[in-house]
């Protein structure tokens, strides 16, 4: 093997571990952030959802329907109201008539038992995942929904520039191993072996 190749295998293969430490690294970054941003979320979700339970608790002045239509707009979100069998008796988004199994969802069954009732899920055929969020109230629950689309497709475009990243610092990684190898063979003088 010569001095070039030695040279050029040396140093590809320091820059290659420096690439693939450095993008495990921002991997494991990347992955941390989404859990922080799905928690902050999550905790805000369970807040706003919290201030619904108390409007429907204490506003006995307006209409059901149009209280949670209220509380949906307000907090961003798409809100629904059940009553302590889990009929749907409300809901921001969709028609009453068409959510006849949405009391039996897992986060509805834990506030129909007192608790705060979280659940992450896709809601449509796209799989984009929903953080849905529903606490007890007097006579029933109410649930507030949130797509977490935004937060997958910020994840999604941050692992692409890692990946894109990583590619080009491997390119140049090859380009600076060649140049550098073939300028240190010329400094250097050839092994007694080497020479012709």
């Amino acid at each position: 093997m010569s001095l070039r190749t030695r040279v050029f295998l040396i140093l590809l293969i320091s820059f290659l571990t420096m690439i693939l430490v450095s993008a495990v690294s921002f991997g494991f970054m990347i992955h941390s952030w989404e859990g922080i941003l799905r928690a902050e979320i999550e905790r805000s979700l369970t807040q706003k959802a919290q201030m619904f339970a108390g409007e429907v608790n204490t506003d006995h002045t307006r209409n059901i329907v149009a209280l949670t239509s209220q509380e949906g707009q307000r907090a961003g979100a798409r809100a629904t109201v059940v009553d302590m069998n889990g009929k749907v008796i409300a809901d921001s988004e969709v028609r009453v008539v068409d959510l006849d199994n949405e009391g039996r969802r897992p986060e509805f069954a834990a506030a129909l038992h007192g608790d705060t009732g979280v659940e992450v899920r896709s809601r449509n055929m796209f799989g984009i995942p929903v953080l849905y969020v529903a606490v007890p109230v007097s006579g029933g629950a109410v649930r507030l929904a949130y797509p977490l689309a935004d937060l997958s497709i910020a994840t999604a475009r941050a692992t692409h520039v890692l990946i894109l990243g990583s590619i080009v610092a491997v390119v140049v990684a090859f380009v600076l191993s060649a140049f550098t190898a073939e300028a240190v063979a010329r400094q250097l003088p050839l092994p007694h072996s080497e020479r012709p």
